[in-house]
């Protein structure tokens, strides 16, 4: 499950994700969001909460018809998780054209830092 909580900061998509992921949650929750955020601020900066229930995506939104591809975006943190979370965030950081990080949810606040220095919106 993926749903959309409120924003950390102005600018910045703020996200829960528990459970496993679907298809169906990128394509009604991210990439809607991904879109309004693109146009409204010019950027797109993602936080991304999670707690140790996150399994990952669906198998079926690998691969297929149905394949999840993330858009371009400026910044993206992601806090918590299980323990794996932060070893798929530092192998996908070279991957992507946007920065990436991970901080356990201990350090929430420093997660919101760093994705507040990395968002053009100021205010």
């Amino acid at each position: 499950m993926l749903c959309q909580i409120p924003d950390i900061a102005k600018g910045v998509i703020s996200l829960f994700a528990s459970g496993r992921l679907s298809a169906q949650d990128y394509r009604t929750r991210l990439q809607p969001a991904i879109k309004s955020y693109r146009e409204n601020w010019g950027q797109v900066c993602l936080y991304i909460e999670a707690d140790v229930l996150l399994e990952g995506w669906e198998q079926l939104s690998l691969s297929g018809p149905g394949e999840v591809q993330l858009p371009p975006f400026d910044a993206l943190v992601f806090v918590g998780g299980p323990d794996w979370v932060g070893n798929a965030v530092r192998l996908l950081g070279p991957f992507v054209s946007g920065e990436v990080a991970w901080f356990p949810l201990e350090q929430k606040p420093r997660a919101v830092e760093w994705i507040i220095k990395r968002s053009a919106v100021r205010g």
